[in-house]
């Protein structure tokens, strides 16, 4: 069920202490939106050196970092650096942790969506506006990134112009922010991946779990840690099933320095 979040900051004391003891914490984090900033230029975002010197201080005794992401594994890795943390790519289906690589996309997938994304080719481009949209191949899913990131008609004329081929060629659309995302049909979810990390891990449970997420596929994440502690990053008044609110990506650096600042969290 939705709820109105209460902001993160401001609950943070009574959060420490509920993750200060009882067993390890898994923190994981959304990147695009969460990490960095949401930029005109999807290439760009990375993670400065002040931010990343804060994310490395997450892994720790008792503590595990994982970063859960639209984006390709190899890519999202590149743009975090940090060797300790965990990588989930591709809206779940794609694990990287601690002796695993693993997929679990249908086969041919790759193979299908490169086919799909060369017979939509035409489509962006044909659809008034002022700047085209920028496709984005990972391999195993696809986003299609809208600009000018306000041009909500835009972003409602491109969806409908794909809709149809996409769910022919046994995909999925979902709107994402000033973007559309391409999954296979019946694909993981990062909350699919976060049950699988959490079984994983050992002494993981969902409470004592900490999901951020900024976008729509974060959602999937907020309901499957219903008793975790999971913050939506964004303004007052959206729609979420996360328990709390932070304002901006530098608000989930400050939650972070105060959680790494805190006593040593016990290990399993």
């Amino acid at each position: 069920m939705s709820r109105a979040p209460e902001l993160l900051l401001d609950q943070i004391g009574a959060l420490q202490a509920r993750l200060a003891g009882g067993g390890p914490v898994l923190v994981a984090l959304d990147f695009d939106g969460t990490l960095t900033e949401i930029v005109d230029d999807p290439s760009a975002p990375g993670v400065s050196p002040a931010r990343r010197e804060v994310l490395a201080r997450v892994p720790a005794p008792g503590r595990w970092l994982a970063i859960v992401s639209g984006r390709g594994l190899a890519d999202v890795r590149q743009r975090v650096g940090i060797e300790r943390a965990i990588y989930v790519g591709n809206h779940g289906l794609e694990i990287d942790a601690p002796g695993s690589l693993r997929s679990s996309a249908p086969a041919g997938t790759e193979e299908r969506l490169a086919s799909l994304l060369a017979s939509l080719a035409a489509l962006p481009a044909s659809l008034p506006a002022t700047e085209p949209a920028i496709v984005e191949n990972k391999g195993l899913t696809a986003t299609l990134h809208v600009r000018p990131r306000e041009d909500d008609r835009r972003h409602a004329a491109l969806g409908a112009a794909i809709r149809d081929a996409v769910e022919e060629a046994g995909f999925v659309l979902r709107a994402g922010k000033a973007a559309w995302e391409i999954r296979p049909a019946g694909a993981a979810t990062k909350g699919d991946a976060l049950r699988r990390l959490i079984e994983s891990l050992p002494g993981a449970t969902p409470e004592r779990t900490v999901y951020i997420g900024d976008d729509s596929t974060d959602e999937d994440a907020f309901r499957a840690l219903a008793d975790g502690v999971t913050a939506r990053v964004g303004p007052a008044g959206v729609e979420t099933a996360a328990r709390y609110r932070v304002g901006s990506p530098a608000d989930v650096y400050r939650f972070l320095e105060i959680l790494v600042g805190s006593r040593p969290l016990s290990a399993a």
